[in-house]
C-alpha cells in the first residue's frame, strides 16, 4: 500500500522533500510577500512577483528563508522548484493577457468560468467579494490585534 502511494504521489508531481539549501525557487503566484519572520502574520521585508527566482539559505517546516530582490522567509505555497522560464510576465510585452486574468487563471478561475458562473446564477451579488478582494491590512496592525487578542 505503502508503494502505491509513493509512485501515486511522484506520479502527480507532488513534492515530498523541500528544496535543499542553495538551490533555487520560482514565485508561482502574481505577488507573493516575503516576511520578516516565518509566519503568515507579521511585517514583510517586501512583494516579490511570478517568475522571480530567490535562492533558498534555510528550511524551516513549510517555511524557506530566501534571499534574491528581498531577503526573509517565503511560504512554500508561493513557490515552485527550480528556476523556470515564463513566456510572459504579469505587466510584460509578451502575450495578451492583463493581470487579472493571469491571476484568475492561476486560480482556474478564467473569465470565461466566471461569466458562465454568473449567468448560471443570476441572483449572486459579486460586489462583495470585490470589495474584499481590493481590502488591504497593515502587516504590522494586524499582528498588534493577534497578539492583543491573544491568538495563536
Amino acid at each position: 500500500m505503502k508503494r502505491v502511494l509513493l509512485v501515486l504521489l511522484l506520479g502527480t508531481g507532488v513534492a515530498l522533500a523541500a528544496p535543499k539549501v542553495g538551490s533555487s525557487v520560482t514565485i508561482r503566484v502574481l505577488s507573493a510577500k516575503v516576511m520578516k519572520s516565518p509566519k503568515f502574520i507579521g511585517p514583510s521585508a517586501g512583494t516579490v512577483s511570478r517568475g522571480d527566482q530567490l535562492t533558498v539559505k534555510q528550511v524551516k517546516g513549510d517555511w524557506y528563508l530566501v534571499e534574491g530582490s528581498y531577503n526573509g522567509w517565503i511560504h512554500k505555497s508561493n513557490v515552485t522548484e527550480g528556476k523556470v522560464a515564463l513566456s510572459s510576465k504579469p505587466g510584460g510585452s509578451g502575450g495578451n493577457v492583463n493581470r487579472d486574468e493571469v491571476e484568475l487563471a492561476g486560480r482556474g478561475f478564467t473569465p470565461q468560468v466566471e461569466q458562465q458562473y454568473k449567468d448560471k446564477n443570476p441572483n449572486l451579488d459579486f460586489s462583495h467579494v470585490d470589495n474584499i478582494e481590493k481590502t488591504a491590512v497593515d502587516p504590522t496592525e494586524l499582528e498588534a490585534f493577534v497578539t492583543e487578542g491573544g491568538l495563536k
